[in-house]
């Protein structure tokens, strides 16, 4: 247990993302040598500006013990860097995950062929059908799925593997405990039960903005090649592939309607040199070479991918582009619980007065300087870290209960170093 501790510590002290824990784990040899280092030394390694030289230097267990009594209890399994089973191919990204929270069947990294498929959330019907047979092709090549789960082809590809009998990986923008959207339920409790899902970010941490383009880098790290079915310019789908052009993995892209901005991203791929997909086929020929044994191309054309519609039907998905549908921010707690926690009503009168009750109770629970910062947090947008220190509470203090409160879930830490009430 005292191991793993450490290990949880140097995971919350770590901005996921940030090149602070490859400098630490490159200068010394155990999260416990890290935790027992000097200020000094600590400096020395990532200097003291960026705001994780604070919680590394508060070396306050309290934050990991609470983790760690929640995986316990909820039978959450945690991947260290340190583990054997840790995916390879994560430890030579920029950024490398301290650790990752998973849940379902966690696979031999070194055995798999794991293909990143990703794309729009506001698919068409042309993007959807690609998707899903792309996917379960891949799947009957003996190819591993792995994508965000996110709305649009994230999760018709998921499904489309699903099908197949295929295995999926599913990368995370939020705590383990946290299925996001909420009308992906079925879909996760079954990549739980088929496959695995994956992230980096502590339990109780909500699905943030901020938190899916580092989620990202993840997604094509571990995965051998990306996939691009729609996306605009500007969007995950691009990310994705930018950071896996950055870690020399091979892109490629479905070609689409030149006047469609669903089909922008792709053919500015292609323009950039990703490679044309028409097929699954195209990348398990490519790739067979080195995942000999493992990939085989005769397989997919041994029978035809099952009916779309049924399947998506069967995992609650919506069937066609005009099914696109949002339904707020969809947060579903007590990791895929089949009890639907209600959402309130935008007219009922009492909402407002519950949730203040929630956060005035979660503050009472905590110290008065803990509650004196999160009062100088305004209540609408964000601030300066800065802005919220003085002769009575220094930066340093500050940091240390804005930790404190992000694990309470009642602040979100944003870049620029800027913080947010939640």
């Amino acid at each position: 247990m005292e191991d793993i501790l450490y290990w949880l510590w140097l995971s919350l002290s770590c901005t996921p993302g940030y090149t602070t824990f490859d400098k630490l784990i490159a200068e010394f040899d155990s999260p416990r040598r890290i935790f027992e280092a000097t200020d000094a030394e600590i400096e020395s390694c990532i200097g003291s500006r960026v705001r994780d030289y604070t919680f590394l230097t508060e070396r306050d267990l309290t934050g990991a013990k609470t983790v760690y009594e929640f995986c316990t209890r909820h039978k959450v399994g945690i991947l260290t860097y340190a583990d054997g089973s840790y995916p390879e191919a994560l430890r030579a990204i920029v950024g490398s995950p301290v650790l990752l929270y998973y849940r379902g069947k966690l696979p031999d990294f070194s055995s798999l062929c794991p293909i990143a498929i990703v794309g729009s959330r506001k698919m068409s019907d042309y993007g959807q059908r690609s998707a899903y047979t792309v996917a379960a092709d891949l799947a009957r090549g003996g190819a591993t799925v792995v994508s965000g789960m996110a709305r649009g082809v994230d999760a018709t590809a998921m499904a489309g593997a699903l099908s197949e009998g295929g295995r999926v990986i599913a990368f995370l923008g939020s705590g383990i405990d946290i299925c996001y959207p909420e009308e992906h339920l079925t879909l996760a409790r079954q990549t739980v039960k088929e496959g695995c899902i994956l992230t980096e970010y502590a339990p109780g941490t909500p699905p943030d903005r901020f938190n899916f383009p580092k989620r990202n880098r993840l997604i094509s790290g571990v995965s051998a090649a990306t996939l691009v079915i729609e996306g605009r310019e500007q969007s995950g789908a691009m990310i994705t592939a930018r950071h896996a052009m950055a870690q020399n993995k091979p892109v490629y892209a479905l070609p689409g309607n030149v006047d469609s901005p669903g089909s922008a991203a792709a053919h500015l791929l292609l323009r950039e040199g990703a490679r044309l997909l028409t097929a699954a086929d195209d990348v398990v020929r490519d790739l067979e070479p080195s995942y000999s044994g493992i990939l085989n191309p005769f397989a997919m054309a041994a029978a035809a991918p099952k009916p779309m519609a049924g399947v998506l039907r069967s995992l609650s998905l919506p069937v066609g582009a005009e099914a696109e549908r949002e339904k707020g921010k969809g947060i579903f707690g007590n990791l895929f619980t089949k009890k639907k926690r209600e959402e309130p009503r935008e007219d009922a009168p009492d909402a407002d007065r519950e949730a203040e009750r929630d956060v005035h109770a979660l503050l009472s629970s905590m110290d008065e300087t803990a509650r004196a910062v999160y009062e100088r947090i305004p209540a609408e947008g964000s601030c300066a870290l800065e802005s919220l220190c003085d002769e009575e509470i220094p930066l340093r203090a500050v940091m240390k209960y804005l930790l404190k409160l992000e694990i309470k879930g009642l602040v979100t830490m944003l870049p620029g170093e800027r913080v947010q009430r939640a």
